[in-house]
């Protein structure tokens, strides 16, 4: 598992999308963080649209930080 931090980018998979995300960490929560996206597959972006740009992401599915 990746250690995050608030205010940093990571490459995540949020929940109810289908590819990966880059986005930046807002809060922290015991199993998950919520994530600003930033950037999106095409396919993905009703989703994150429809969501505000912020979505939940479990820990298990924060990849990397993004440079």
């Amino acid at each position: 598992m990746v250690e995050v931090e608030i205010g940093k980018m990571y490459v995540c998979q949020p929940v109810g999308v289908k590819k990966a995300v880059i986005g930046i960490i807002e809060k922290l929560y015991d199993n998950t963080a919520l994530v600003r996206v930033t950037d999106c597959q095409m396919e993905d972006q009703p989703v994150v649209q429809a969501s505000n740009q912020r979505m939940l992401v479990k820990f298990d599915k924060i990849k990397a930080m993004a440079a």
